[in-house]
């Protein structure tokens, strides 16, 4: 088992010709020892390229590797003890799956007594135990990626397991259950492992904390539940929840002491406690509210509760429930809100939109000003 420390770690490509990219800009993150972390970001945005960068397949441009605080940057990966999973399992057609598991420790010179034990405990906790003598031909993709993953963990120094899109080529009702194997897995040995994915679900579900990378920067490292209660940005925000966050511009007023949020004609209470942390002078302001956050009332109030006006522009039904999106009266600002599946609500009504004050994260030049 290790701790993983990316230290200052900048990669460019091409540096120096006319075809340079920067692919990571400058990033820190410590996997700590044990846990079951994710990688998570738009194509493009540099996961890959860090992955084989902690796995020594990739020399960084700047910075330093460190495996329980031994530098291992200039290190090959044969002498890191990491394994690798990657998005198309390699796996030996040659030996059936037995051969496959037991290749590590046989290339190792562990006695075949203890081969055998530990194939039939990978193989049990991975529910391989019918196949060990099928070849890999015969095999879907799924289980081959769990032969790959067996592969990975079965040598008794294996420090680490990345693993690079693993279920690209896996079929989408079998992705939980192999999620489900390679969870079980990582919690029965204790590995640290480091999952690369652009599936937020994929990320969430699987790991303890997620990096979430941007154009070569490590923008979040957080839980699941910070992650979507608490953005540090408007990317964040949109880019966690399905769907995302609401987003919407307005401007700045104090009532009596008390902050608000204006969207057009509108003024929407925010936290009394943000109320020292805003400049009523800045610009380029957003309110940020979860569509579960968003109340939404068919019936008119009888009195100001708080509640603003809206037409329903779409409504679209989402496994059990359903996403309702309406446009403020007098404005532009379109708001999504989540409601039962039974909800009933049709496209062209009239509903009242409640925000929450507690519910509600406020935005400044696309950065989160924490209450």
């Amino acid at each position: 088992m290790a701790e993983i420390e990316v230290r200052d770690i900048r990669h460019v490509y091409d540096q120096g010709s006319p075809d340079e990219t920067v692919a990571i800009e400058r990033i820190n993150l410590t996997l700590q020892d044990g846990t079951a972390n994710a990688l998570l970001g738009p194509s493009g945005c540099g996961k890959t390229t860090l992955l084989q960068i902690i796995s020594g397949l990739l020399q960084p441009t700047e910075g330093h590797i460190l495996i329980d605080g031994e530098d291992v940057t200039d290190k090959p990966p044969a002498e890191r003890d990491i394994a690798q999973v990657f998005q198309f399992p390699v796996i030996y057609r040659s030996m059936d799956v037995y051969g496959n598991l037991a290749f590590p420790l046989r290339n190792g010179g562990v006695p075949e007594a203890e081969i055998e034990s530990r194939v039939h405990r990978i193989s049990e906790l991975l529910e391989l135990d019918d196949i060990l003598h099928s070849s890999p031909s015969n095999l879907g993709p799924e289980l081959n990626q769990l032969v790959a993953l067996g592969r990975g963990i079965i040598r008794a120094d294996t420090s680490a397991i990345l693993f690079d899109e693993p279920m690209t080529d896996v079929e989408p009702s079998r992705k939980l259950t192999i999620r489900r194997r390679v969870k079980e897995a990582q919690q029965e040995f204790g590995i640290t492992a480091l999952y690369v994915t652009h599936d937020q679900h994929e990320a969430l579900t699987f790991a303890e904390q997620v990096a979430i990378m941007k154009d070569g920067n490590l923008v979040q490292y957080d839980t699941g539940e910070n992650l979507y209660q608490s953005p540090v940005n408007t990317f964040i925000g949109h880019f966690i929840g399905s769907p995302g966050m609401n987003l919407l511009e307005c401007g700045l007023s104090q009532e009596n002491g008390d902050p608000h949020a204006h969207l057009g004609p509108h003024q929407v209470p925010l936290d009394s406690a943000l109320a020292p942390r805003l400049d009523l002078g800045w610009t380029d302001c957003h309110v940020g509210i979860r569509p579960s956050s968003v109340t939404v009332q068919v019936a008119e109030p009888h009195e100001d509760t708080g509640y603003l006006p809206a037409t329903v522009d779409q409504v679209e039904m989402l496994g059990g429930f359903q996403i309702i999106t309406a446009t403020l009266d007098h404005t532009d600002v379109e708001v999504k809100a989540r409601v039962a599946h039974d909800f009933a609500i049709d496209e062209g009504a009239s509903v009242w939109l409640s925000f929450p004050p507690s519910d509600i994260r406020f935005f400044h030049d696309h950065e989160a000003i924490p209450a």
